[in-house]
C-alpha cells in the first residue's frame, strides 16, 4: 500500500468512528429528552403534591404508596392487592372512611400520566431504568421537609431500603 492508500484507509476508519459517535450521540441525546420531559411532568406533579399536603386538614396524613411494590411484593412479604385495579379500589375504601387523608399511589411506568379521584392520585412515573418510583417518593419526602410537613407524610410499601430511606427523610 502506498502513503495514498493508507491516507485513504485512514479516514474510511475516521469516518467509521465519526459515525458510532455520532449514533451514540443521537441515543444520548434522546435518553436526555426523555429525562427533562419526566422530570417536567414530575415538577408539575411535586408542585399539585405540595399544596394537597399545605391544605391537609389538621390531624389528616397524606399516604404515598409504592404501587407496584404492594401489587407485586417482594421475595419477604407476600403482595397487598392483586391487580393495580384492585389495589386503587382498597385506598379508595380506606379514604371512604378517612375523611381528612390524602393518598397518592405511585407506579413506575413507561409513560407519565396521573389521574385523580378526589382525595386519590394515582401517578405513572414515565421514563425507563429501576426505581423510578422509589426516586419520585424520595424526591417527594425531601420537598416535604424542606416544607417542614415531612410529619404528616406515611409511605407505605415493603421495599425494605425504600423504606429506611424514607425513615430518613422524614425524621430530619
Amino acid at each position: 500500500m502506498d502513503a495514498q492508500g493508507a491516507i485513504i484507509a485512514s479516514r474510511i476508519v475516521r469516518v467509521g468512528e465519526m459515525r458510532r459517535e455520532v449514533a451514540r450521540l443521537k441515543e444520548e441525546n434522546a435518553r436526555l429528552r426523555d429525562e427533562a420531559a419526566a422530570l417536567s411532568a414530575h415538577f408539575a406533579f411535586a408542585l399539585l403534591a405540595a399544596r394537597d399536603l399545605e391544605t391537609l386538614p389538621k390531624g389528616s396524613r397524606f399516604i404515598i404508596v409504592d404501587g407496584w411494590n404492594m401489587v407485586l411484593g417482594d421475595g419477604s412479604d407476600p403482595r397487598r392487592a392483586k391487580s393495580s385495579r384492585d389495589l386503587v379500589a382498597k385506598w379508595q375504601a380506606y379514604l371512604a372512611s378517612r375523611t381528612g387523608d390524602f393518598v397518592w399511589i405511585v407506579f413506575d411506568g413507561h409513560d407519565d400520566n396521573t389521574r385523580q379521584d378526589g382525595r386519590l392520585r394515582v401517578s405513572y412515573t414515565g421514563g425507563s431504568g429501576a426505581q423510578r418510583a422509589d426516586r419520585f417518593i424520595c424526591d417527594f419526602l425531601r420537598m416535604a421537609r424542606f416544607q417542614g410537613l415531612s410529619h404528616r407524610v406515611e409511605v407505605v410499601t415493603s421495599d425494605k431500603k425504600l423504606l429506611k430511606e424514607a425513615e430518613r427523610l422524614i425524621k430530619k
